[in-house]
């Protein structure tokens, strides 16, 4: 399994580690419930480096990767990012990113973990006769998030009032005490955050520099585990249980990401042919009535008929409910309609409901 430059880090602050997505990474520190709760009350400090970083450089970056991916690339001005997807031919996505645009010619790309060899190569593939440099700087490149209602405050104390200015999904560059950084309004968690990416062997000090200075705001480490309960909440979709190369963004109900208007991208010819057709499964959230713990692959029913399976499924603690995103029958897709999730050899009922299922007061 591969490191992180911030595992010594982990066990000194007697992480439980484990394996994701090739990586030997923290589960948790302290518990999930008590990090996921920092979080949504405070603030946490998350260890993405495991995260693949990809530059595409050269006049023609923005025609490559609007061909690339499904979202519009050319609505990108310099300083801001975006969410986009990665299709094969056939519409199923093949990773989900995020699009930094530095200036004209310069892209910044993030990749899921398990998906980084496999992009970086489909990039290079698709190159053809643009002129683009494509190179995997990863391991170049370290990558820490700040999360919280009180992320601003830590990072105040850092940097003063400048990096106040930025609005979701924008980022500028600046040093963070001599360390010349990117930092982005960017996150997975639903609350007010940023990340930060900067040359891997400040990963150290720039941990321990937002831990130090969080301390009087209870900032605490975070996990895995509790990064999954908060972008479950929000009803964020995570590669390989939400989208796989056999599930479009249409089906994963992320078609406000496709921009049908450009002359031509990977997958526009299946994912068009979905949105006038219509899909025949989508995904949906749903609420156990009662206090079961729904997981992946449990069974949807609708009376004894099966019309799908669970996506993601826990018993999350802001929220204090089963709750979950499921892949079912798009016929059945009405909020308020009851179904039934298989759990533990018992048909538990459940309410269609939007997935946004954090509400903050």
């Amino acid at each position: 399994m591969k490191r992180t430059p911030l595992y010594e880090t982990h066990r000194k602050l007697k992480g439980k580690l484990v394996e994701f997505g090739g990586w030997e990474m923290p589960l948790f520190y302290h518990g999930v419930v008590s990090e996921h709760k920092a979080v949504r009350e405070n603030a946490g400090l998350f260890d993405i480096c495991h995260m693949g970083r990809l530059s595409v450089k050269g006049p023609d970056a923005g025609p490559f990767l609007q061909g690339v991916t499904v979202n519009n690339v050319d609505m990108l001005v310099p300083g801001k990012a975006q969410y986009s997807l990665v299709c094969n031919p056939q519409g199923g996505v093949k990773d989900d990113i995020f699009i930094y645009k530095k200036g004209d010619t310069d892209f910044f790309i993030c990749v899921n973990a398990s998906n980084r060899e496999k992009i970086y190569q489909w990039f290079l593939n698709q190159k053809g006769k643009f002129i683009v440099e494509i190179r995997d700087i990863s391991d170049q490149v370290g990558m820490i998030a700040l999360q919280g209602p009180k992320a601003p405050r830590v990072l105040e104390k850092i940097l003063g009032k400048r990096f106040k200015s930025l609005k979701h999904a924008e980022f500028y560059e600046e040093e963070i005490s001599g360390v010349p950084a990117m930092i982005a309004r960017t996150g997975y968690t639903g609350e007010r955050g940023y990340e930060f990416y900067f040359p891997v062997q400040f990963s150290e000090n720039l941990w321990n520099l937002f831990y130090e200075t969080g301390q009087d705001e209870q900032l605490v480490p975070v996990g895995l585990g509790a990064r999954d309960t908060l972008r479950l909440e929000m009803g964020y979709a995570l590669y390989g249980h939400e989208l796989t190369e056999e599930i479009s963004p249409l089906e994963a109900d992320l078609a406000r990401f496709v921009y049908f208007g450009k002359e031509n991208f990977i997958g526009k010819e299946a994912l068009s042919a979905q949105n006038k057709k219509g899909v025949s499964r989508i995904l949906v959230g749903f609420e156990l009535k009662f206090k079961n713990v729904p997981r992946q692959h449990c069974k949807v029913f609708h009376d004894d008929h099966e019309i799908g399976e669970v996506t993601s499924g826990n018993l999350t603690p802001s929220v204090q409910k089963g709750i979950g995103m499921a892949l079912i029958q798009s016929d059945f897709n009405k909020p308020g309609d009851e179904i039934l999730i298989g759990v533990r050899d018992k048909k538990i009922p459940a309410l269609i409901r939007d997935k946004n299922f954090y509400k903050k007061k």
